[in-house]
């Protein structure tokens, strides 16, 4: 799961002093911290309508009521990861929502669903989906974690075969396109994704791709899946896991793609049809490593050399030949430039 820390803060106070609001301006975190506990039940019932969530939340005897979570909001996709702690929450009663589904993915602790009569108890790493149309019932104690999305079922069900039969069934965890789901999720999250309404629907579309997969694709939908969501999904995985072990000299493509469970021809593929090669994007990844390293002022300034081998080259004088051809200046330059316009910006 991302660290909520990282995203601003929608405090109770500025969510209900604004009017209405359609949905959250990007990924935001919401927290009942601060609040006193009797107080807790109704501000979150108000603010929860606020965002456009009706539900009616109850809690739980004898533990307190702990709510901290982020939101973000696609096209056609909103998402949640986060927690409340000592509640049931549910659709409000009154609430006639056929429109919608939720897929819920337990990341931590036991979490308990009821809904159509059924209740289940999603484990670590559990997935289910369920229907806006029926009362449900959502619980989960401390420690736990979940990670959720609602978006329209019309959206959903022309991808699945017979979606309404895969209501309330457990989605065991393990499967590669339900640890990509998650991982593509958690990317999801971060500001990048809000560059451009254009890169939101794609985000958007790969996300619907990877759920579809995870819930049971019809084959047409599980085929652009493949070639869409799937493929965008395992691509920035390895490019995660690449950024992990930059400083690695000896790491190869067959590692990576022993680490991501594919092959090493389909992570040279994924590098190509990005118009560039495995070899040639980590090369670009560690020279921007290098360069935010020389013009961080909090680095201690070092050798250069020193500088070369913790971002993963063996060969100094390549460094120095590759850093120049990218950035049109020598290493030593470039730092030389940083402590300058920090000297001049400290007078």
């Amino acid at each position: 799961m991302r660290d909520l820390t990282q995203f601003p803060i929608l405090t109770p106070e500025l969510l209900l002093s604004s009017g209405p609001l359609s949905a959250p301006p990007g990924p935001m975190r919401f927290m009942l911290a601060g609040q006193e506990e009797r107080s807790r039940l109704p501000i979150l019932h108000e603010c929860l309508a606020r965002l456009g969530l009706d539900y009616d939340v109850d809690c739980l005897q004898d533990m307190a009521l702990h709510c901290d979570f982020a939101m973000n909001v696609l096209p056609g996709l909103a998402m949640a990861q986060g927690r409340i702690h000592g509640s049931r929450h549910s659709p409000a009663k009154h609430a006639d929502d056929d429109t919608n589904l939720v897929v819920v993915i337990n990341l931590r602790g036991p979490l308990l669903v009821e809904q159509r009569g059924k209740a289940l108890v999603l484990g670590e790493g559990d997935a289910v989906m369920i229907s806006g149309a029926d009362p449900s019932c959502c619980a989960q104690k401390p420690d736990g974690d979940l990670l959720a999305f609602r978006f329209p079922k019309a959206s959903f069900a022309p991808l699945v075969n017979g979606v309404s039969d895969r209501i309330m069934q457990i989605i065991p965890p393990g499967t590669r396109a339900l640890d990509l789901l998650q991982h593509y999720a958690g990317a999801a999250f971060g500001a990048q994704t809000h560059a451009s309404r254009g890169l939101d629907h794609l985000v958007a579309t790969h996300i619907f791709d990877l759920m579809a997969v995870v819930v049971g694709a019809s084959r047409d939908a599980d085929h652009a899946a493949q070639e869409r969501g799937l493929r965008a999904a395992r691509l920035q995985a390895i490019k995660a896991d690449i950024a992990r072990h930059l400083e690695d000299v000896n790491f190869s493509v067959a590692e990576v793609a022993a680490r991501n469970k594919c092959t090493p021809r389909h992570v040279q593929r994924l590098f190509e049809m990005e118009g560039t090669t495995f070899t040639e994007y980590i090369l670009t990844q560690r020279l921007a490593r290098a360069h935010r390293l020389l013009i961080d002022p909090r680095r201690d300034p070092g050798k250069i050399s020193t500088l070369a081998y913790d971002c993963g080259f063996s060969d100094v004088s390549y460094f120095n030949r590759a850093f120049r051809r990218q950035f049109a200046a020598a290493p030593s330059e470039i730092r030389a430039q940083a402590r300058k316009r920090g000297s001049t910006g400290s007078i």
